[in-house]
């Protein structure tokens, strides 16, 4: 298993764990688009069972870096996986300058609540409506 920046030909691997994991549903070419601006920012973890988790984010100025999607599959989850993942995305955000990153989170997701809180990030916000099922969310940062 390690960890490797995206490329092209693993885009149909990333859209099904995406499809599995996260409970939105994404058009497969944003996954392009956004690699595009910040390749750092989309990470994968490759295994023996293929692409088994990613993170994908984007600066949003020169001081902010943003979360979009963190996915890892169940085979790996509680593992380190999504830790592993964390650290190299809060790595590459801090040599590209940020200075705080930032993410959502659903406020019924306790675990991915716990896991963020773990790595040092605080909720700052609640974002009423914020996902297609109509589920509020939590905006979470944290101070590099």
């Amino acid at each position: 298993m390690y960890l490797r920046g995206f490329s092209a030909s693993d885009l149909t691997s990333v859209y099904d764990l995406a499809c599995q994991t996260l409970s939105e549903r994404y058009d497969p070419a944003l996954f392009m688009t956004i690699s595009e601006g910040w390749p750092e920012g989309f990470v994968v973890v490759e295994s023996p069972y293929g692409i088994s988790a990613f993170i994908l984010g984007v600066m949003t100025s020169a001081v902010h870096a943003r979360i979009l999607m963190l996915a890892v599959s169940p085979k790996l989850q509680r593992r380190g996986v999504g830790t592993l993942l964390m650290n190299r995305f809060l790595e590459e955000s801090r040599k590209k300058g940020a200075k705080v990153v930032t993410l959502e989170v659903r406020k019924g997701n306790d675990g991915a609540m716990r896991f963020y809180s773990r790595l040092g990030f605080q909720p700052v916000d609640v974002i009423k409506n914020y996902y297609n099922d109509g589920e509020d969310a939590y905006q979470m940062q944290l101070f590099l």
